[in-house]
């Protein structure tokens, strides 16, 4: 499906205000860039292209903390390798993709969440209980990328929970709760192959560029009739979160703008059968994430009242300045009306097939 690719370059005169065509043009000079997914060239015009500067700004604006906006710096063009990062989009495929093809290392990721919580309950958690949890009476399940284990808590007692978390100080928190943490899939592939009923990646494959051994591993660890559970941002909706809110899906913290077909493909190809995906319902929740993504755009800009905002130290003193410039704010996005509570993700949930029940007994 070619959704993805049409959109992302109808949108292409969006960030013109900083790249200009003659740049486009040296850049459509190299080399065609192979699709991660199916491996089909990309001989488009690159959709995006952001500087570190540009990218730093996105998660830290220098107005809000002029150290950590370049520690960022450092980190991402350490990252890069350079000092920009371009998006393509494949029109075999439909599969959205920065490059360099790299994601954020743990350096990165201590930076960015330092201002940062790990989320409350979410609606892809509903969609693992009900298509995935309540299959079975109970067992092993393991969630990657776990941060504070919000998910695994609610669990009932007759499933033993483990995880797999990126972040030190979590990790330490997550065991002293009692919840069985892995140091990784490789290592958990050493002790646990075949032996998981659910394993659930919420949010996790946007920002990996090794998506594929990701999902193997995930597919060596279950049981025959085990089930995956895949939530990711939906490539759709970012462009049109770009779109309404200014605030772009920047890496290198997503580096994948997925689809169900996309996603589907590298499921099925790894050993996967796939649902029908499962699309995030509209929500007044999502009326205030794109409020705050376009405060977030705003404050990038680093000359707007947004971003003097920022400025302040006193956290309450700051939210109470960002709830009064929200009134307005919220005006001008009004014109946008039903778009502000559709979902920006969705769900598949793959099953490792039972033919391969005899193959487990037998390793």
């Amino acid at each position: 499906m070619l959704r993805l690719a049409v959109e992302l370059l109808s949108m292409s005169s969006s960030v013109s205000e900083t790249q200009d065509r003659e740049s486009f043009e040296r850049l459509s000079e190299r080399r065609a860039i192979n699709c991660p997914v199916c491996g089909g060239p990309c001989t488009d015009l690159p959709l995006y292209r952001y500087t570190v500067e540009q990218a730093a700004a996105h998660f830290c604006p220098p107005t809000r903390d002029t150290h950590r906006n370049r520690r960022l710096q450092h980190c991402i063009a350490g990252l890069w390798q350079g000092n920009d990062c371009e998006i393509f989009a494949c029109a075999r495929c439909g599969f959205g993709f920065g490059h360099p093809f790299v994601g954020g290392d743990e350096e990165f990721y201590s930076i960015l969440h330092e201002q940062r919580a790990y989320p409350a309950w979410r609606w892809d958690y509903d969609v693992a209980i009900t298509e995935a949890v309540r299959k079975f009476e109970g067992g092993k399940i393991l969630d990657v990328g776990a941060g504070s284990g919000v998910f695994l808590r609610r669990l009932e007692t007759n499933w033993q929970v483990f995880a797999v978390e990126g972040s030190e100080l979590t990790r330490v928190e997550l065991e002293h709760d009692g919840i069985q943490v892995l140091r990784g899939l490789g290592v958990a592939l050493k002790s646990h192959a075949n032996q998981f009923r659910v394993i659930t990646l919420f949010q996790v494959l946007e920002h990996i560029a090794d998506f594929e051994e990701m999902l193997r591993q995930c597919h060596a660890l279950l049981e025959p009739g085990g089930h995956l559970v895949v939530t990711v941002p939906d490539g759709d909706a970012m462009i049109r979160q770009e779109r309404v809110t200014g605030c772009h899906d920047m890496p290198p913290n997503h580096i994948n703008k997925w689809t169900p077909e996309s996603l589907s493909l590298v499921m099925r190809r790894v050993g996967f059968e796939c649902a029908t995906p499962i699309y995030e319902p509209p929500s007044w929740k999502n009326v205030k994430a794109n409020l705050h993504m376009r405060m977030i755009a705003e404050a990038a800009k680093g000359d707007t009242v947004a971003a003097q905002i920022y400025r302040i130290r006193n956290r309450r003193f700051r939210f109470a300045a960002l709830s009064f410039l929200g009134v307005p704010t919220m005006l001008r996005m009004f014109r946008y009306g039903r778009q502000l509570r559709l979902g920006g993700a969705f769900a598949i949930v793959g099953v490792v097939p039972a033919q391969h029940r005899d193959k487990a007994r037998n390793k």
